[in-house]
């Protein structure tokens, strides 16, 4: 069996959401460039994001971020830092991890409430498969 502790701060919400980001250019602050990608993130915390993206970005790419968190709100407008790139063997795919470096405080604990729901939910499910 593997057992880890858990290093993460905020509980992830798995499920899958659209964004777009944009890289913001060093040394011009307030400055972004016009070209917005969208990706698929795969999983969102209050934290940070994880997505797949075509672009090789940097470890240290500060990023502008529109997250579509929800159809009843509009989206989530924050911005991040690239912390970690993985490169996917054989694709021109990369995970990109992005820390969370300018976001509402009160949106960052809407995504932790709602994390935290579907994590009490999931888990009951999870156990009684288990036992």
């Amino acid at each position: 069996m593997y057992n880890y502790a858990e290093k993460r701060k905020y509980i992830r919400i798995e499920k899958p959401y659209m964004a777009r980001f944009r890289v913001k250019p060093e040394g011009h602050q307030g400055v972004v460039s016009t070209g917005w990608d969208m990706v698929a993130v795969n999983d969102l915390g209050a934290g940070g994001v994880f997505f797949n993206s075509s672009n090789n970005l940097e470890i240290g790419t500060v990023v502008n971020l529109k997250i579509g968190f929800s159809t009843t709100m509009p989206s989530i407008k924050c911005d991040g830092i690239v912390t970690r790139v993985i490169n996917h063997p054989n694709t021109f795919i990369f995970g990109v991890v992005t820390v969370f470096t300018k976001i509402d405080e009160h949106i960052k604990e809407m995504i932790n409430k709602v994390a935290e729901l579907n994590y009490r939910v999931s888990t009951p499910a999870v156990l009684s498969l288990a036992s």
